[in-house]
């Protein structure tokens, strides 16, 4: 169980690194791939900073969890995600769902139920 937790935090983690450093490198590629746009420099800023930093912590986490013992960090991560679930989900009751919408619930719950597992299966050793 341990190998599997490993091999799934380390998959979520290099999935919230390469969004990461694709928001710092090319924030409106992102943006245009989760459906927002910048509509001014101030924009952009937000997309590089706030969709970087989601990223990034969530990396920082399965970097920590996978080669200094600190598996208490997926926690933290994984209530990034299940937030970002709460939040899309809301937005569905709110506005309607708009297409698309599954894929990206969908990849947000699988990263939270990796991070989880790996919290409790790595956190026990």
């Amino acid at each position: 169980m341990v190998w599997l937790a490993r091999i799934g935090v380390a998959l979520a983690g290099v999935f919230s690194l390469t969004m990461g450093l694709m928001a710092f490198a090319a924030p409106v590629q992102l943006g245009e791939t989760l459906g927002i746009g910048a509509l001014s420099p101030l924009g952009l800023n937000a997309l590089r900073a706030d969709l970087g930093a989601f990223f990034l912590a969530s990396a920082l986490a399965a970097l920590l969890a996978l080669f200094a013992g600190r598996a208490h960090w997926l926690w933290g991560a994984a209530a990034l995600y299940g937030l970002a679930v709460i939040g899309r989900i809301f937005g569905v009751v709110a506005d309607g769902a708009p297409d698309g919408i599954v894929l990206p619930i969908v990849i947000e719950l699988v990263v939270v139920g990796l991070f989880a597992f790996g919290a409790r299966t790595l956190g026990r050793g």
